[in-house]
């Protein structure tokens, strides 16, 4: 199925659906993602689509992204990250993530160490820092104005290089210490869906 390995299909068909080539993930009862390799549709939402979460308190890592096929795409391309599956979660919150989403997954998974999958882009960079941001209970904004990010955190501003954005530099700059992990594919590529269908012949 799309060159996902048989392991993260096992441990991801009870959190998905597929029908007629496409993979569907539930957002709460009525929202949902849709995945095909040639479309993709991820909601804006204030629900979040769950996997692997019936126990949170044995939660070690939480891996957080804005959709659902990326998350599929990322653990299939790091599958020795499944060597506990009991240990890990998942969870998408769409296109535009959101305070309460962060704040409902911080005290869903109290004892989770939180792993970042956004795009390599700017908007995914800056997703980064929002969340990190969110999770510790900061408030922050951000502007992206010719090839500068303005931001104001805590009500100070501060200003960033776009093309050197990211969430060390955020927090280098702020003295925000979140202990997040962001992942990024590599080779240049913006997402690990486009990794994924680089290396699969659909």
């Amino acid at each position: 199925m799309f060159g996902l390995k048989p392991e993260v299909i096992k441990l991801f068909t009870p959190f998905l659906q597929y029908t007629d080539g496409r993979l569907i993930f539930h957002y709460g009862n009525e929202v949902v993602e849709s995945w095909a390799p040639e479309s993709h549709r991820v909601p804006s939402t204030s629900e979040f689509w769950l996997a692997n979460a019936d126990h949170p308190n044995l939660i070690a890592d939480l891996y957080i992204s804005y959709s659902a096929a990326e998350l599929l795409c990322f653990i299939s391309q790091r599958a020795f990250l499944l060597k506990f599956p009991e240990q890990v979660a998942f969870a998408a919150v769409g296109l535009l993530p959101s305070t309460a989403q962060v704040e409902d997954l911080k005290s869903t998974f109290p004892l989770a160490r939180w792993h970042l999958i956004f795009d390599a882009n700017l908007v995914g960079r800056i997703a980064d820092a929002a969340i990190a941001t969110w999770f510790k209970g900061r408030t922050v904004s951000f502007q992206i104005m010719n090839e500068h990010v303005m931001i104001t955190f805590c009500g100070k501003p501060f200003i960033v290089d776009s093309g050197v954005f990211s969430l060390s530099r955020f927090e280098r700059l702020t003295g925000l210490r979140a202990g997040m992990r962001t992942h990024k594919p590599p080779r240049g590529l913006p997402s690990f869906t486009e990794l994924q269908f680089a290396n699969y012949d659909t």
